[in-house]
């Protein structure tokens, strides 16, 4: 052995006894696997924390008195201890996959596509389209109620109003929600029965033009679409809309505003007519009773069916109502979603709601 060979045995010493592998090295084995099981649940959590569904919670809102919020010039009032109130629901944003796990175990809540509510439209869009089936709701209950208190109103209808376009139909493409159909094929259209009376004159597939008053910009334009077959009549032209009339009032004898806040939708009609009535009148009409109401109100004084009415049975129940008056229609789903301790009335008219509240 050469001296540089004894040199370089002497500078590379033997293991100490004992020694071995590093510890990294000697738990590899399961350190890599857990490594990649945190990984992944990680990955998972973040997924399932901003990960938007296409579904959205209706849930139970809220239970809000009318009269407080009725504003009138031109007649006494007569505040009322007791108020109607309206009823509400809450229509969540998309639920992230959290979010859509914990509502399935939240009582009174139902899970829906968010489609359900906003169609082929976008969240923007139905809350434009809920802000003024409100201002059509306010309208109507005013006029029928001051209509109720023997007041003359003078109105006729201007129009049909576009309120849903059907999807996939040619409508589809070139109307709103919001437009006015005043003419179809040069025929002035009022209502609804001079709508009817041209497309019974009309077969589907035919092409029709519409002038129609522009939701945007309140302008006059043409419009041509295809008519379609309706899919309970068959031979029955439509043009594959979901309307309402236009109705243009006179001066009203009395001014009466209403403050809706941020509620929207159509359901609150009968609540308002009811409320209005109780403003205006002596004595209270709940009898002292914590009494609320929905249903959609029409210029007849018919009363008309609403959407999760079952949430809104949830709500009265919750907030200790007494009696609580629901479309007719709506009755059996109400019933279906209350405790013993809520009275629920079906009615399918003003003049049957008041009864009800008058113990008939």
């Amino acid at each position: 052995m050469t001296r540089d060979s004894a040199s370089f045995a002497e500078l590379v010493p033997e293991p100490a006894p004992g020694a071995g592998p590093s510890w990294w090295r000697r738990n590899a084995a399961w350190l890599v696997p857990v490594g990649v099981v945190l990984l992944l649940l990680l990955i998972t959590s973040l997924v399932f924390t901003f990960w938007r569904t296409d579904q959205v919670a209706v849930r139970p809102g809220s239970v809000e008195e009318v009269p407080s919020r009725v504003t009138v010039s031109g007649a006494d009032v007569y505040p009322p201890n007791n108020e109607i109130s309206l009823v509400t629901v809450l229509v969540s944003q998309r639920l992230t996959i959290w979010q859509r796990i914990g509502a399935e175990f939240e009582s009174g809540v139902d899970i829906e596509p968010e489609r359900a509510f906003t169609g082929d439209g976008t969240r923007s869009e139905l809350r434009r389209l809920n802000e003024m089936r409100m201002e059509t709701s306010q309208h109507t209950a005013v006029v029928v109620a001051l209509e109720h208190l023997g007041y003359e109103i003078p109105r006729h209808a201007s129009g049909v109003i576009v309120s849903e376009t059907l999807s996939g139909a040619p409508a589809a493409q070139v109307l709103e929600r919001g437009d006015v159909i005043v003419g179809i094929d040069g025929v002035p259209v009022g209502d609804l029965g001079d709508l009817a009376e041209v497309l019974a004159l009309r077969e589907a597939g035919q092409m029709v033009e519409l002038d129609v008053e522009r939701a945007d910009d309140g302008t006059v334009k043409s419009v041509v679409l295809e008519l379609i077959e309706s899919s309970d009549e068959p031979g029955r032209a439509l043009i594959g809309v979901g309307a309402r009339e236009r109705t243009d009032l006179g001066e009203l004898p009395v001014e009466i505003e209403i403050d809706s806040g941020t509620i929207g939708g159509p359901s609150a009609g009968l609540a308002l007519t009811i409320g209005i009535i109780d403003l205006l009148t002596p004595g209270e009409l709940t009898g002292g009773r914590q009494v609320a109401a929905t249903g959609t109100i029409s210029f007849d004084g018919s009363v008309g069916a609403i959407g999760e009415v079952d949430q809104k049975a949830i709500a009265a129940d919750r907030a200790g109502v007494d009696l609580f008056l629901v479309p007719v229609a709506n009755l059996g789903d109400a019933l279906d979603h209350v405790s013993g301790d809520l009275r629920v009335v079906g009615v399918g008219t003003l003049q049957e709601a008041l009864d009800a509240l008058a113990g008939n």
